[in-house]
Formats: structure tokens, sequence, C-alpha cells
């Protein structure tokens, strides 16, 4: 097994006309020019919605079967404060609708913050929005924290949405740093084929075929509750020294019917994870000889662990 490391930067951040706080030991980069996606522009600068921050589910989170698009932050009938100044465009109370049906956000405010992005902050408490308001600046309260809604605790749910590209953008890569000091944990790697799982470290050596590699990786929280296992910023993947997988949780959106995940090699919300909530990187052909992986997994504060495994193919 190998040992876990702190060291910052290995996902790109696709950010949409907001620049980032300049925080050491995170990256600040734009995605590569060939993607024509994002562009960083230094205009003004996004703070948390609440304080302290206890995240309860990252960008990514699996709960319940359903993606979490934002940052959940746990707090009970707390002040929840604009990221920037903006408009509130749109609020909703839960119970409201003339046909009765639940809101799986609760009650919550949009509020539209320039540069065509929209956030969107749910679960708020009932009867709490700040509806009177118009204009909104920075650090106005627009309500209090609350368990309306799907929620797997009180507090809040924070969702970007990127109006100019139809996408939802992962907070905490335009959030300064939470303070988290903890890198995430890699648990296992497990190659699977058919409906035959070989957890590596457990098996010496395996038949040759294809495989799909898996992995099973969560980040730590210091949360009261958690939506489920909290996703980390990125994952890569190295066989023999070479990489063959890397995943970074920055956008997801909706195109045909589908959820699509990741700005770099968009995979499908249906097939990202196994059914035991492991992550899928993809699949290889294994050959006869010993094998090495390599896997790293790092958050969005640039805590960093990487884990190596080997194993004989027979």
């Amino acid at each position: 097994m190998g040992e876990g490391s702190r060291n910052g930067g290995l996902g790109p951040a696709r950010i949409s006309g907001i620049p980032r706080k300049q925080p050491p030991r995170r990256l600040v980069t734009c995605v590569a020019a060939a993607l024509l996606l994002f562009a960083c522009v230094a205009a003004w600068a996004l703070d948390w919605p609440l304080s302290p921050v206890r995240v309860a589910a990252t960008f990514g989170t699996p709960a319940r079967g359903r993606f979490i698009a934002g940052t959940a932050l746990a707090a009970d009938n707390a002040l929840v404060r604009a990221l920037a100044e903006g408009e509130l465009s749109f609020s909703f109370e839960e119970g409201s609708h003339p046909s009765g049906l639940p809101s799986a956000l609760g009650s919550f405010a949009v509020v539209e913050h320039g540069h065509d992005i929209a956030a969107v902050y749910a679960h708020l408490a009932s009867g709490s929005i700040s509806s009177y308001l118009k204009t909104v600046k920075a650090e106005s309260i627009l309500g209090k924290t609350g368990s309306s809604g799907w929620t797997e605790g009180p507090g809040l749910l924070l969702q970007i949405f990127d109006r100019r590209l139809d996408q939802w953008l992962n907070p905490l890569l335009v959030l300064p740093p939470s303070g988290d000091d903890k890198a995430p944990v890699i648990r296992s790697m497990a190659l699977v084929r058919g409906t035959r799982s070989y957890v590596l470290g457990e098996v010496p050596s395996l038949p040759q075929g294809s495989y799909m590699i898996t992995v099973d990786v969560a980040d730590p929280s210091d949360s009261p509750w958690t939506a489920g296992p909290l996703a980390p910023l990125s994952i890569r993947l190295t066989m023999d020294g070479a990489e063959i997988a890397r995943e970074v949780f920055d956008v997801a959106e909706g195109k045909e019917g589908h959820l699509l995940l990741f700005s770099r090699n968009q995979r499908d919300f249906a097939g990202y994870r196994t059914r035991e909530g492991r992550y899928v990187l993809g699949e290889r052909l294994m050959t006869r000889g010993k094998v090495v992986f390599e896997a790293s997994a790092e958050d969005a504060s640039g805590n960093r662990r990487t884990v190596s495994w080997s194993v004989v193919v027979e």
C-alpha cells in the first residue's frame, strides 16, 4: 500500500465569469483553451453562505440514488447569506404550489449573481425567505437553514448554475477554502469481470481478460450528518505508471434525457458508480504479467491521498 500525501492541483477549475479567491495550496487554472468552455475573469469573489462551514455533501455525492449537483452545508436555524451581490429572481415556499405536490428543494431562493450565474439556496426553513428583497448585497440575509424538501438533515443546499452553458458548477471550485485538512480516504480497488470482483490486496493473482476498474473513495467530514459518502474533487488512476483515468467533479448537465458528468471525458450518471458504491474508472484488457495500479484522490482544499496496489495476471 502507498502513503497518503497532501499536494495541490489535480483538477482543472472550470469557471465562467467568476474569479476565485487566491488561497494557498489551491491551484487556480482554467480549462485548456482547446475546450473553449470557461474563462477565468477577475471581477468579484464569492463567500460562504454559512459560518462555520460543515460540508454534508459535495458535488457528486450519491444520496439515496440521486446526484447532488451542489454543496450541502449542515446547520440548524442558521442565517443564510448571499454569496455576492445580485438580484433575487425567484423564491418558493414549500407547500405553496396549487397542486400540493412536494418540492425536492423544499423552500428555496434563486439569486442572479451576474455573468450568467444563478445560485440556488435550497432546503430553507419554511417562512424564513426574505422574498421582499429585490436587489441583494453580498452577505444579505436570504433566510434560515431548515429541513424542507428532500434532505438528510437540517442545513442548506447551495447550487450554482451557468445559464450560458446550461451546466451545474461545483460550488467548491469558486468558494474560498473551507479549512479542511483531511485527505480523502481510498478504501479499496476492485477489478470486476462479469459477476466476480477481485479486491486488490486480497487476491494475489487473477486470470487474463477485460476488467472494469473500480475504486472506493470518500472524503471525510466533520458534519453532524451527511447525505452519503462525500465525493472528492478528483480521482486519478495510473497503470504501470501511465495515466488511464482522471475524473474531475467540476460540472454536470442534462442532455437528451441523460445526466452527464465531468467536463473531460463526460460520463453518464447511470454508470459512474457500482451498486456497492465504487467509482467506475473504465475498462482494461489485462494480459499476463505483474501490474501496478496507483490511485490518487484530491479534495477541493488540495488535500490528496495516493494508494498503490500490485497484482499478478496469469
